[in-house]
């Protein structure tokens, strides 16, 4: 049987474009022992220059205490009270380190995570929108160095927003740390080419104490479609000192496009289509400015379908507003051109293959 699959081409609409906003985006804010929970003087210091730039929300992809426990992470929102009370949105996602109180971390932050993630991942994974984005929220540790697949494949299907964000703690792509979604290649190629196809152009995390940007080049010639891996793992922990790409990389191969050992954040500003994200560094005592990487890219909206109609021959697709319709053996495969295709097009059923199409502006 042939399957129209990617059904946001049924559900997208055409967004309205409002006015530039922006979020903030640190993590990695632990301190160096359980008598140090946090680094303080730097948590502090970025948490005031962040309100500077009036992020509508804040993201913190993991490790924000040394061990996680109700007083610390309670310590942790006291020192982050410049966002709070600026009535700014902040938005984690667990790290290794707050892995030991999670039931702490449920009763500190529970009330400002939407409930809406698996059953069985529920204050860890989630996802929020806003305005004109979708951002996803993952758990990297209830299936360790694994995100829940089926879960991400439900939500992008119904998304209808030109914007997609993702965090999770642990890289995909090994820059520091050698525990990271790497150790699953075959779970981690499915995972990227999932955010790929959604058109997220940039997935945000840490557990390496560093700022590393990096492009991660699919080998198809376009890297406009490429997906970027941002680790901004520099809220306080100890930096570190080396990195290299030199996991399990499978047919990926992750390009550097910026590394800075340095404290710091990444304000993103999303005006229409254009996305803008820029890195920010500690130059001394409380001031942080520009550092040498920005980067900036255009959404490609999605286009709708207009009408499926099936024969006993087959499909026959139509769409509008232009586009090249493409085609994958699975939701989240490598998807290529049909050559010459045009609205309406007709698909045969030829050996009962199931196949997935989108349209790609």
């Amino acid at each position: 049987m042939v399957r129209a699959g990617l059904l946001w081409l049924l559900l997208a609409s055409a967004p309205v474009q409002g006015q530039a906003w922006r979020f903030v985006v640190f993590g990695d804010t632990r301190g160096e022992s359980t008598s140090d929970q946090i680094d303080t003087t730097i948590l502090s210091e970025i948490a005031r220059a962040a309100t500077n730039y009036h992020p509508a929300f804040v993201l913190v992809p993991g490790d924000l205490v040394n061990s996680g426990t109700p007083a610390a992470f309670q310590s942790w929102t006291n020192v982050m009270a410049p966002v709070y009370q600026a009535g700014i949105a902040v938005y984690p996602v667990i790290g290794n380190h707050d892995l030991p109180s999670v039931p702490g971390w449920t009763n500190v932050f529970g009330s400002t995570i939407p409930n809406n993630g698996p059953a069985t991942e529920i204050d860890r994974t989630y996802f929020i929108t806003y305005s004109n984005a979708l951002i996803l929220n993952l758990d990297t540790y209830v299936n360790v160095s694994r995100v829940n697949q089926g879960w991400i494949n439900a939500v992008l299907a119904t998304n209808t927003r030109p914007h997609v964000f993702v965090q999770g703690h642990e890289p995909a792509f090994k820059a520091n740390h050698p525990d990271c979604l790497d150790n699953y290649p075959k779970n981690r190629n499915v995972f990227w080419n999932s955010l790929s196809n959604a058109n997220c152009r940039i997935y945000f995390t840490g557990h390496d104490h560093f700022y590393n940007h990096s492009r991660i080049d699919d080998g198809d010639g376009n890297p406009d479609n490429d997906v970027h891996q941002m680790i901004v793992g520099s809220g306080g922990a100890p930096i570190s000192t080396t990195y290299a790409y030199d996991g399990n990389n499978s047919f990926f191969f992750p390009r550097l496009i910026f590394h800075e050992q340095q404290y710091g954040f990444v304000v993103v500003e999303v005006s229409g289509f254009q996305v803008t994200t820029t890195w920010y560094h500690r130059t001394s005592l409380g001031v942080y400015a520009a550092g040498g990487d920005v980067f900036s890219y255009t959404a490609v909206p999605v286009r709708p379908v207009i009408a499926v109609s099936r024969t006993g021959l087959g499909l026959t697709l139509k769409w509008s507003g232009g586009g090249t319709l493409q085609a994958a053996g699975t939701i989240n495969g490598v998807f290529a051109d049909v050559p010459g295709a045009a609205s309406p097009f007709v698909v045969t059923n030829a050996g009962g293959t199931a196949m997935f199409y989108r349209i790609r502006q």
